[in-house]
Formats: structure tokens, sequence, C-alpha cells
């Protein structure tokens, strides 16, 4: 079956898009420090388990703002539909990816 047979909502992003998204995001950055920092492989697992604690933390908040931003302005002012919680992460996730090269 296409996806263009398959009804909107099956089409939708999963949590589990977004936890690949994330991954992928996740072994960027550990491929970027350790080229970059000259450190050992427990700081490197120690630095990279604390920056993945603290970037879903940012993540989670300021996906929340983009969805309430993209539902209470966006959407009004531009006729656009209304975005869930796992678009919002997603689209957060994307423009993070843009701004790690």
């Amino acid at each position: 079956m296409s996806d263009t047979t398959l009804p909107p909502e099956s089409r939708r992003i999963t949590p589990k898009f977004n936890l690949a998204l994330f991954t992928f995001n996740a072994l960027a950055g550990i491929i970027k420090f350790s080229l970059v920092a000259k450190v050992g492989l427990g700081g490197l697992i120690l630095t990279s388990f604390l920056d993945a604690v603290l970037t879903i933390c940012i993540l989670l908040l300021v996906a929340w703002f983009f969805k309430e931003f993209w539902i209470r302005l966006l959407s009004d002012l531009f006729s656009l539909r209304n975005i869930d919680y796992q678009e919002a992460i997603a689209i957060v996730l994307v423009l993070s990816m843009l701004g790690l090269s």
C-alpha cells in the first residue's frame, strides 16, 4: 500500500522517527566532539551522557514553546493546520541538525 492511499493519521511523525533523528544528531555531535577535544574515552562517555540529558530537557521545552507559538500565532495568521508535539520535536531536531555543521 503506498503512502498516498493511507489516511493522514498514519503518515504522522512518530516517536520512533524522532528517536532516529535524535540518535543521528547525537552521533554526529559525539563524532565532532571526539575529533576536536582531546579527552579520553571515559571523559567522552561522561560528557556525551550529560550533553544528551541536557539536550533532551532543552529539546522538550523548546518543542513545547514552538508548538504553542505555531498553534496560537502562525496557524491563525496564515491559515495553517495545527501541529502536534511530535511534529514540533521533529522540527526542532531538524533545525538543530542544520546548526550542527
